[in-house]
């Protein structure tokens, strides 16, 4: 992307142009562009990652929307070891909204196909056995504040492992998002926090670990120890979900769903 000037054409990033200081040009390249829901994308790879809408048009940038969307993300905090910033709180609203569904889903219920990275196992750590001692902790730690355990259920685990694999998606080339966060039809409204480790930092990598045990206790952590989502967990009544996925390049993400 780039900004070319209408004076001399020489290409810089932002006006005033670098060779004549003119300030009057127009930026250059283009972005995909959701028709539902208006989402920007480098690339034309439907469906639309927040909506599932099939259908994506070539417009110019609205540098508007992006920088409204990157400022979104300044406000979330960095956790401690696992070091997961690009934490979102879902409301529930933001789980349940509507839109145009791509196509018709019947009963089966929204996937994402060949999610990049693994799902399973990564540096020799059974992932789901990192999900159930993170389930545990969780519940040994409301335990000690007087509140009962929280069960597993099938579509709040569902939900989280979709949402979790859907970011991961986004973020790197592969995997198939089919239908929408909106299209689970749970028992509850959920809450929740999801968390993607950041780079160069200790406890980012999937290397950085050596055993499961070593990787829950920081899963753990990260959501224990910030104020807002501990609470979430005390308040949380029925249903606890986790879902850990490792993307291609090592880094980890981490979805929590609470009822």
């Amino acid at each position: 992307m780039g900004w070319e000037c209408d004076n001399c054409g020489s290409v810089s990033t932002t006006p005033p142009c670098d060779e004549c200081g003119h300030e009057h040009g127009e930026y250059t390249g283009f972005v995909w562009v959701c028709t539902e829901c208006g989402k920007q994308s480098t690339r034309n790879n439907p469906p639309c990652v927040r909506c599932g809408n099939m259908g994506l048009e070539k417009r110019k940038p609205d540098y508007q929307d992006v920088e409204t969307e990157a400022a979104g993300v300044g406000w979330l905090t960095v956790a401690k070891p696992f070091a997961p910033v690009i934490a979102v709180m879902l409301l529930v609203a933001a789980l349940f909204v509507t839109g145009v569904i791509p196509f018709p889903l019947g009963d089966q219920q929204p996937t994402v196909s060949n999610a990049p990275g693994n799902a399973t196992t990564a540096n020799g750590i059974d992932l789901a056995a990192v999900e159930a001692d993170v389930q545990m902790q969780v519940n040994d730690f409301r335990a000690e504040q007087g509140e009962g355990t929280l069960e597993q259920d099938e579509t709040v685990t569902a939900m989280a492992t979709f949402a979790n694999q859907a970011r991961v998606a986004e973020d790197y080339d592969g995997g198939q998002v089919r239908g929408q966060l909106g299209d689970f039809s749970p028992s509850c409204q959920p809450s929740g926090y999801f968390f993607g480790s950041i780079e160069e930092t200790t406890g980012s990598r999937i290397t950085d670990y050596d055993s499961a045990d070593a990787l829950a206790d920081s899963v753990a952590d990260s959501l224990l120890s910030d104020g807002q989502s501990r609470q979430t967990v005390i308040d949380a009544n029925t249903t606890y979900a986790v879902d850990v996925h490792v993307a291609p390049d090592g880094r980890i993400y981490v979805a929590h769903l609470f009822c």
